[in-house]
């Protein structure tokens, strides 16, 4: 008989390769809901209590302390176990007042690191001009901002947590500091060295200089400028 509707759970083995578990520790793992991230670059928030940030010994554990609302992600609540948590976003745990982000190691390879950010990076993927003449920028996490600024497609706004107001702005040009976040270089930084334009055949590029002295080239949409 055939399966109706998608699977909610995979295989440890068949984890997205973002992430970093012990392939042999437990057979099953949590699906993040489609969402915010890509379910190829996220993990489930019930997977990140218990298997990145070890607050939980086990998903019931972990599933019981979303539920009861001491979880926010990016200065709200979240009460969703299955919730994708993904590059950049800010996790708070209230009851021992301690904040997380999610970033990437040298392997591309999604970590959490402990930090008392009050504020989110968020990279900008598209804008279009509304009604009322003002500009709507739309942002890799699937959120929305009217702004009247000449940002462009591709630059990073480091906004307040929780009301997202922008208090910084990093262009994507020739020299400004930078994460890929794709392919096989992601996870390394450097600068921009230069911007290669796209062609009906091909993607827009990026030259990176790490700083160590080497040059890469990598897909433009793999680059997120970082705050100096």
């Amino acid at each position: 008989m055939a399966k109706h509707g998608m699977e909610k759970s995979l295989k440890r083995l068949n984890a997205p390769s973002k992430l970093i578990l012990p392939r042999k520790d437990r057979v099953w793992l949590a699906k993040p809901r489609a969402g915010t991230h890509r379910r190829s670059e996220s993990i489930a928030l019930v997977s990140l209590l218990r298997d990145l940030l070890k607050i939980a010994d086990t998903a019931r554990e972990a599933d019981t302390i979303i539920k009861a609302g001491k979880v926010m992600v990016d200065g709200r609540v979240i009460k969703d176990p299955k919730f994708p948590v993904g590059f950049m976003d800010v996790v708070y745990i209230p009851a021992v007042d301690i904040t997380y982000y999610l970033d990437l190691d040298d392997n591309g390879k999604l970590v959490a690191r402990r930090d008392n950010r009050k504020h989110k990076y968020l990279k900008i993927t598209g804008k279009r001009t509304v009604n009322n003449g003002k500009r709507q920028f739309s942002f890799d996490d699937g959120r929305s901002l009217l702004q009247d600024a000449g940002y462009k497609v591709g630059d990073t706004l480091k906004l307040s947590i929780p009301d997202f107001k922008v208090i910084g702005h990093y262009p994507m040009e020739v020299g400004s500091k930078c994460v890929v976040t794709g392919g096989k270089h992601a996870g390394e930084h450097g600068k921009i060295a230069g911007i290669i334009p796209g062609t009906p055949e091909s993607r827009a590029k990026v030259e990176i200089k790490t700083d160590d002295g080497k040059n890469f080239i990598t897909v433009k949409d793999y680059i997120f400028v970082v705050e100096s």
